[in-house]
């Protein structure tokens, strides 16, 4: 089979979802189909193998919010018009997507990274957002990597159940998953010996709850005067990072607060094993989340937020609140190795890249037929 993923950006060193498209590209090449990413040309990703650029207008998304989803819609048709066509399957990551493959319906499978819209305090783009996805959801063969965004477009999906299953016809709930060869437990990075550090792995924006973090970290730290928070991720905006910087400074903890920027996906594993604990502190808008995994898959204990698709994974989680937060951290540091282990079995036994491949064999199967 030619098999076509349709994206706004692909760089295949990064972290996110392209690791996650690096990792669908990979596992199509093994099971013998071609592999083709079509994306947005930036500038960048332009060395990546197998893939196609499309035009891109440059700058107006600085000032219109969501404007290379739209772009992406409008240009592909036009620049990837022969790969589509020739294409047995075509990937579209984010529902956005299906708005230009009207023609290749019943080839086209949307691929939901988890809600991308705020269901709070919505907006004219988050409205529109979430029209379009529930047309879509209708009409596509569809993919999620968390129950929550089955629920919320109507299906009955308890939280973590129904693993790599067609939870409806045409309507399939794949989690994210890891490579457990390569996120394993390592030897603790030098700079980070003697320290005892929280590991926070989110870009800084609001959704990823930062702030959410400092304050449980805030709490605990009066108790632990050698426990340091570090937040490793790119700044999405520089507002956000301001305030997190005097929220810091207000708490009392501005000096023991690192912020560090992404790392290389290929180090990670290191990183996670140099860590007391790892905490996803999200607030909205996430799938089964992949650094959650990875944390995990590494022995490290780990805990969350119990929101939308982090319910669906094997984290010690909580509402989002400071204290349930710190109390969670307080248990998973002082039972580190029982947590971790435990935590790491789960996840090399269902969120395995065994698993997430078969799955997707299964979805291109049905697709064939």
């Amino acid at each position: 089979m030619r098999v076509v993923q349709l994206t706004q950006h692909y760089r295949p060193i990064v972290g996110g979802q392209e690791v996650y498209i690096k990792n669908l590209a990979t596992v199509f090449r093994e099971a013998g189909h071609e592999s083709l990413v079509c994306q947005l040309n930036r500038g960048r990703g332009a060395g990546a193998p197998d893939t196609v650029q499309i035009p891109r207008i440059p700058f107006l998304a600085r000032f219109i919010s969501g404007f290379d989803s739209y772009q992406l819609a409008a240009f592909a048709p036009i620049f990837c018009h022969k790969a589509l066509r020739k294409a047995n399957a075509i990937i579209a990551h984010y529902a956005i997507s299906g708005l230009c493959l009207n023609k290749f319906h019943h080839k086209t499978v949307i691929l939901s990274h988890g809600i991308e819209w705020r269901t709070d305090h919505m907006g004219p783009e988050d409205r529109v957002r979430e029209s379009v996805a529930r047309r879509v959801f209708s009409k596509y063969t569809h993919i999620t990597n968390d129950t929550h965004y089955l629920r919320y477009m109507g299906l009955s999906v308890p939280a973590a159940t129904g693993f790599f299953e067609e939870i409806a016809e045409g309507k399939w709930f794949i989690p994210n998953c890891v490579d457990t060869y390569h996120f394993d437990r390592t030897e603790c990075l030098p700079e980070f010996k003697g320290k005892r550090c929280i590991f926070v792995p989110r870009q800084i924006t609001p959704d990823r709850g930062i702030d959410l973090a400092i304050r449980a970290f805030a709490i605990l730290a009066k108790s632990d005067i050698d426990l340091r928070l570090y937040v490793a991720g790119k700044v999405r905006s520089a507002a956000y990072m301001r305030h997190l910087q005097a929220l810091a400074e207000e708490k009392g903890v501005k000096t023991r607060v690192d912020f560090a920027s992404s790392i290389p996906n290929e180090s990670m594993p290191a990183y996670y094993s140099s860590m007391v604990a790892t905490l996803i502190p999200t607030l909205r808008r996430e799938g089964t989340s992949l650094s959650a995994l990875e944390s995990m898959s590494c022995s490290t204990p780990t805990v969350s937020t119990n929101v939308c698709g982090l319910a669906d994974l094997p984290t010690l989680q909580c509402a989002p609140e400071p204290e349930p937060l710190a109390d969670l951290l307080q248990h998973a540091i002082s039972h580190s190795q029982t947590v971790g282990n435990d935590q790491a079995r789960t996840v090399r036994e269902t969120f395995n890249m065994e698993r997430w491949a078969k799955a997707w064999s299964n979805v291109l199967n049905s697709i064939a037929q």
